[in-house]
């Protein structure tokens, strides 16, 4: 069996493995799933016994099994970039839509205001800072917090405002 220092990858050509040997392995490795030493041997017309040396000599298997894992990493690794990069957009977009509830809320009159819609900007209002408060627990703990109080908030604001353009307060 072949040894290879460890600051090497299992998968790059190794001290003393031929040219021909690892393009043989190369193809090998690259077959993904499909992958077999007859594949290799009619695709590069070796013959069965030089191919089978060539794969137990220099650990095809343990290679491309570590060369598999690499890939996956790597396309894990690209998976949670990618869900970094939607949780920073997604909080931009909160932190807009944040801005203008506030800006909204700051337009409305008190006297425009029902006392039942009153009651619902309390309790909402309520709700929003207790799920804020236990989000921020949650997340100094290291958990990922809720965001379902914000869609409630919007949800008010909204039904607010089309309360008021129903009843003909349009300013």
């Amino acid at each position: 069996m072949a040894k290879w220092s460890k600051s090497e990858k299992s998968w790059e050509r190794q001290p003393k493995e031929t040219a021909q040997a690892f393009e043989a392995f190369d193809l090998y490795c690259k077959m993904g799933a499909e992958r077999s030493l007859r594949k290799v041997e009619q695709q590069l017309n070796k013959s069965h016994a030089l191919i089978g040396r060539w794969s137990s000599t220099w650990s095809w298997q343990k290679r491309s099994r570590d060369y598999d894992n690499e890939l996956k990493r790597q396309e894990l690794e690209e998976q949670r970039k990618a869900v970094k990069k939607m949780q920073e957009r997604q909080i931009q977009t909160a932190m807009l839509l944040q801005k203008k509830a506030v800006q909204a809320l700051d337009k409305l009159q008190i006297e425009d205001l029902a006392p039942k819609d009153i009651l619902r900007f309390i309790s909402e209002g309520t709700k929003l800072e207790r799920q804020t408060r236990l989000d921020s627990t949650t997340v100094a703990a290291g958990e990922a917090g809720s965001t379902s109080a914000y869609g409630s908030l919007a949800d008010t604001i909204i039904s607010a405002y089309k309360r008021r353009m129903e009843d003909g307060n349009d300013d």
